[in-house]
């Protein structure tokens, strides 16, 4: 078998128009896991008292496949995976992959109406799934995600230098390997398709950039340990388990809800080396009453994304964890219709360029649209790591000649450094998820009692930003900010309910065209 990595990028073209690709790549799933079995008698994921190696793991895709197999599932069609993380979730990840099939990474925070609405976008032939309440009334088959854990049962003990299974496919780079969702500015989550271009394309940047590129380890690597918090149906960690798998890395996961007790417990216990987050989690990392007394000196890699990250943050990481301060703080960019991270800004880069997200990854091609004077315009991006498109949407936000319009708004400075100066869209990112403002406004104006409402974001310490509302009701008692929450429950996921109102008579504030000024109604909480 030829060698499938390289670090050699070069202008090409792929899905009809011009970009960079890595000249040498893998082209299948076989050729992606080319030498993993090296580590097969290697802790692989971590969650609770579960330990599984390598080849614990890859002996028991052959049974979890087998479950789904009994459903008729070929090569293209769709299995919906709505769960919680857990090894079992990797499991039932590579099983659907096992098939030819694509997996549907659905967000387990949904609401039931997003949920229902969702499924029936995607149409999938299974759903495999840990909230059979969330599923209820669909009308495909419907798997308990647990039924695949006891897969591992069988798989104990397995053979040490036993290859990874064999998995098909794809019959072409561009074929759909994964279904993620965003939230989009105008309603119900967004099906964002990722060809096996992208996800390859997207391991390939970010182990090239680390120098990790798999012909360069060998089995006597040391073994990195990867602390996994943030949802695995998100792209930064739907990507770095990837990452952990090519490399022989160990997962571990936390359990339940994020909690910054158990985080720093579980640094020190597992000895993680590298912890990804969102700013919130940072936070509240810091301010927990156990961090002084906690041993984290292993940890060695903080990388933060998926929502702005203030400088000020990365100044108390590291003044609290010096051993970060040289190397070990790092800011990334991207987005799940970009395939992942696209940006990436090192210490020395936040040092050198405080606020910056960092210079584009080996094939991210980087321009501003319409800059203004200041520089400052939409950031558009070409990578084989940018989506085929949303699905069942025509037309989209990648124009003919393979820009993506992300919607974000940023300038570059001279050395080429880019830095996101805010949005053009109309969302919030709490604590890293993306709210649509439309979506929650037009939830809110379902209540028999309100006539106008506009949510808007307002900046918050932990959470980067937090939710707000303003609600103008029809007359008579004013609807209560517990009876508005109540109302949203069960139809926006947890996230999207607004944490601060305002409940007034008085009509929302406009400018020119009629817009909701939401500058001016953010000042009327400040």
């Amino acid at each position: 078998m030829r060698r499938p990595w390289g670090d050699e990028v070069s202008a090409a073209s792929f899905a009809g128009h011009p970009g960079l690709l890595y000249a040498r790549r893998p082209r299948t799933f076989a050729e992606l896991l080319t030498g993993v079995q090296r580590w097969s008698s290697r802790t692989f994921l971590v969650q609770g008292d579960r330990r599984i190696t390598f080849g614990e793991f890859f002996a028991a895709i052959p049974s979890a496949r087998k479950r789904l197999r009994a459903f008729d599932i070929g090569p293209g069609d769709r299995v919906a995976l709505l769960a919680y993380n857990s090894p079992d979730w990797v499991l039932s990840l590579w099983a659907i992959w096992s098939l030819g099939a694509v997996p549907v990474l659905g967000n387990r925070w949904w609401s039931p109406l997003e949920a229902a609405a969702s499924l029936d976008l995607v149409a999938p032939r299974v759903v495999i799934t840990d909230a059979p309440k969330l599923t209820a009334g669909c009308a495909v088959p419907v798997l308990d995600i647990a039924d695949f854990g006891i897969c591992f049962d069988t798989a104990v003990g397995a053979d040490a230098a036993s290859p990874p299974t064999d998995i098909p496919g794809p019959r072409d780079e561009d074929d759909p390997a994964v279904i993620l969702f965003t939230s989009g500015s105008s309603g119900m989550p967004k099906a964002v398709e990722l060809s096996f271009r992208s996800v390859v394309a997207n391991q390939h940047n970010v182990l090239a950039r680390a120098r990790q590129l798999p012909h360069l380890l060998s089995g006597d690597t040391p073994q990195a340990v990867n602390l996994i918090c943030t949802p695995l149906f998100h792209i930064g960690a739907f990507a770095t388990q990837l990452t952990q798998t090519l490399t022989g890395g160990r997962i571990v996961l936390n359990t339940g809800r994020f909690d910054s007790g158990q985080v720093l417990a579980l640094i020190e216990s597992e000895g993680v080396q590298r912890w990804g987050a969102v700013p919130t989690m940072a936070v509240r990392l810091l301010e927990h009453p156990d961090f002084e007394a906690r041993d984290l000196s292993t940890l060695r890699s903080f990388p933060m994304g998926g929502a702005p990250v203030p400088p000020v943050l990365l100044e108390r990481l590291a003044r609290r964890l010096p051993q970060l301060a040289d190397r070990g703080l790092a800011n990334m960019w991207g987005m799940t219709e970009g395939g992942g991270f696209l940006t990436l800004a090192s210490s020395a880069d936040l040092a050198r360029w405080p606020g910056t997200v960092g210079r584009p990854l080996p094939t991210v091609e980087l321009t501003i649209a319409d800059p203004a004077d200041d520089g400052v315009g939409e950031v558009l991006v070409r990578s084989p790591t940018v989506m085929n498109g949303y699905l069942g949407r025509a037309g989209g936000t990648v124009d003919s000649d393979g820009w993506l319009h992300t919607g974000d708004l940023g300038h570059l400075n001279d050395e080429g450094y880019l830095f996101i100066d805010g949005r053009n869209k109309d969302m919030v990112i709490r604590g890293g998820e993306n709210i649509a403002c439309p979506h929650v406004e037009a939830a809110l104006l379902r209540h028999p009692d309100v006539v106008e409402v506009a949510a808007i974001g307002l900046p918050h310490a932990e959470l980067g930003e937090e939710l707000a509302a303003v609600v103008v009701y029809r007359g008579g008692t004013p609807p209560s900010e517990a009876e508005l929450v109540r109302h949203l429950q069960g139809v926006l996921a947890y996230f999207a309910i607004p944490t601060r109102w305002k409940i007034r008579q008085q009509s929302l504030p406009t400018v020119a065209g009629e817009k909701v000024d939401k500058v001016a109604l953010a000042a009327e909480f400040s």
